[in-house]
């Protein structure tokens, strides 16, 4: 399943358009004001959610809301952050699809799927660091969940996992941190600062900048957490 959440963060417009053209998704939830920019989008949701405190134009909801989109509205005093809710429903989505499905009948170009998240990042610090927690909640259920904007693309692994890298062009920065106790048995080949069964302690910038310097560059992670962060300037 490819689940995409637009949230309201920053979002660049150019961007976002490009990625829309390589992607096709099976839901699209917009949370509060990330609805302004799917309207900017021309991308319709299939799930609009949120309490709309920061939506400023009200008038946004009715042609969804008259072309039937379920429109899920919430308190404006509430435990969670609109972009957590979008989250949380996306992980119900998941898990049904999932009881209803196997790996092998899925057939949209990536035999894992993936949720994405655009407008996760921006202005307000609190909301990016409690967006990049969101990311724990669908790495502990084996839900691969990417945050993604123009300079970032920013995922969770959790030990133990391997995945393998091409380089990109232009160039861009391979960054790893560990969010939570130290992440050990990290493995880095082929990249410009390699790696041997190391280890990450939380917060520390060892993992910033690298670069990926063969065709394709691998990274085993044992145990912890560790965030990857593909950025470019």
């Amino acid at each position: 399943m490819k689940i995409l959440i637009v949230t309201g963060g920053h979002l660049s417009l150019s961007f976002a358009t490009d990625f829309l053209k390589d992607h096709a998704f099976d839901r699209v939830i917009a949370a509060d004001s990330g609805l302004a920019a799917c309207h900017e989008l021309g991308l319709v949701p299939t799930d609009i959610l949120g309490d709309f405190d920061s939506l400023e134009n009200h008038d946004l909801l009715i042609p969804y809301r008259d072309m039937g989109v379920p429109i899920r509205e919430f308190p404006s005093r509430k435990d969670y952050t609109d972009t957590e809710l979008a989250v949380l429903y996306a992980r119900d989505l998941w898990m049904e699809d999932s009881e209803e499905k196997t790996k092998d009948t899925l057939d949209n170009g990536d035999p894992e799927g993936r949720v994405w998240i655009l407008g996760a990042t921006g202005t307000r610090l609190d909301h990016t660091l409690s967006n990049l927690g969101a990311l724990v909640t669908m790495t502990d259920l084996g839900i691969p969940c990417t945050i993604l904007d123009e300079h970032n693309e920013i995922e969770l692994l959790k030990g133990p996992a391997i995945r393998r890298y091409q380089p990109r062009d232009p160039k861009d920065y391979f960054s790893l941190l560990s969010l939570s106790g130290t992440a050990g048995g990290i493995d880095l080949i082929g990249f410009s600062y390699p790696m041997e069964d190391g280890e990450l302690p939380p917060y520390v910038s060892l993992g910033v900048s690298n670069e990926i310097i063969e065709k394709e560059a691998t990274l085993r992670l044992k145990e912890g957490y560790l965030l990857v962060i593909r950025a470019k300037d």
